[in-house]
């Protein structure tokens, strides 16, 4: 089908540039219902997304549209030839200003070791890591795993020829606590692009102990100001939300006044944060561009040193793309988790979304679970929200030395927020 795509838009006329892109998922997949396992199955797809790209002028300018097209199951010429007519028509409305599409070099391939040779036995392996944990009213209700095998492969009408077949491990649980009054549940969500056992027991025992907490929570008596305590994906919203600035397009765009070489952290006694981006996995080598990725630094030592993105606004600022690259890696610091939580804190196990807004210094968000240790006991609470200076949060930060690795995100485990009001 590759090929038939690919002869189909050489030879329309009208296609300047053309992008395909082909995705073959094979999926295997196990559910387990009240520690039992349930149903197994194999999906094995594949599908294209063709990418048309027009170039004309208007207006003494010149523009280069696009639209795409998901295809997923096999056509004729004729039906080919119609829907690259439709994305043709749709391209000449997108008014985008000309540039290059990624050049291509000699064909290259890139393929991850797999996971394992058996996949249901891993994955029954991995269920009963969870199940093991749990007893009679204090388990994992349901349980979906899914190892996926996802093979790309990319062509262009520049040259570029690329292939990559990744692995990952995805994995969707409802923890539950069956107590005298009533039951709660709670949703966790993991990826893992290599099989760490380790990490996804210790993310079990964590997740049945939330639920307990869910349970057993009640609301803050008062309000007060406290340290709070953000952990793995929450701690990734944050780093995030502190480069979504120093983008290609956000650059471009003019969406923010600050540049190369200015802070974005005051002076003060918390550890000073590096930031950056990088592939999901060694064998993750090239963006839905065709874009070779290269891991970038965007914050180093509290300090704007790059910018970042994919292929068409690095072209608009004139600069060489790194890549459209998801995973953030955050430097480590120097405290353990335990000497974070020596002192007074609210520990945030849920929130609805931390909320950070650089541009007006706040950071905050509202949360459905944490837990909080007064100095002498701990114990679970709800229903509150904190808030604070985000630049007060940044030059008082502390992180912990302990990592994680997840498959969107590398870096410390936790992190702690000074003097937060809590509401």
């Amino acid at each position: 089908m590759m090929h038939k795509i690919v002869t189909a838009l050489k030879n329309h006329p009208g296609v300047d540039d053309w992008l395909v892109s082909e995705k073959r998922t094979l999926s295997h997949q196990a559910f387990y219902v009240r520690e039992r396992s349930e149903t197994r199955r194999v999906q094995d797809t594949t599908d294209y997304q063709v990418t048309i790209y027009h170039r004309f002028r208007k207006n003494d300018e010149v523009y280069l549209g696009s639209a795409k097209i998901a295809i997923n199951r096999p056509l004729s010429a004729r039906e080919l030839s119609d829907m690259i007519d439709d994305a043709l028509e749709n391209a000449s409305l997108i008014l985008n200003p000309d540039y290059q599409l990624v050049k291509g070099g000699k064909r290259r391939s890139w393929k991850q070791v797999p996971l394992t040779e058996h996949p249901f036995e891993l994955l029954d392996q991995i269920a009963h890591i969870l199940i093991d944990q749990g007893s009679e009213h204090h388990r994992f209700n349901a349980i979906e795993l899914f190892l996926t095998e996802e093979r790309t492969r990319l062509r262009n009408s520049q040259g570029v020829h690329l292939s990559k077949t990744l692995n990952r491990i995805d994995l969707e649980a409802i923890p539950s606590y069956d107590g005298d009054k009533d039951k709660v549940e709670l949703y966790r969500t993991e990826s893992y692009v290599t099989l760490d056992l380790e990490a996804i027991s210790r993310m079990a025992a964590q997740s049945l102990q939330d639920v307990k907490d869910r349970y057993e929570a009640s609301p803050l008596a008062h309000s007060m100001t406290c340290d709070v305590l953000l952990r793995e994906a929450d701690l990734r919203s944050l780093f995030e939300a502190l480069i979504e600035d120093y983008s290609y397009p956000a650059i471009y765009k003019g969406m923010t006044a600050k540049k190369i070489g200015d802070s974005i952290q005051k002076q003060g006694d918390g550890e000073m944060l590096t930031i950056g981006l990088c592939p999901q996995s060694k064998m993750d080598q090239f963006d839905a561009d065709g874009v070779i990725l290269r891991p970038v630094t965007i914050i180093r030592d509290g300090v704007i040193v790059d910018y970042f993105g994919s292929n068409q606004y690095a072209r608009y600022l004139n600069v060489e793309p790194n890549g459209d690259m998801h995973t953030i890696q955050v430097n480590k610091g120097t405290q353990s988790i335990h000497q974070l939580k020596k002192k007074p804190h609210i520990e945030i196990i849920s929130l609805s979304g931390i909320q950070v807004d650089i541009h007006s210094g706040y950071i905050g968000g509202e949360v459905r679970l944490g837990r909080y240790f007064d100095g002498s006991t701990t114990h679970p609470v709800s229903g509150f929200s904190f808030s604070g200076s985000i630049d007060q949060a940044l030059a008082s930060l502390a992180l912990s030395k302990e990592t994680i690795r997840r498959i969107d995100y590398i870096g410390p485990r936790y992190a702690r927020l000074h003097n937060m009001k809590i509401l």
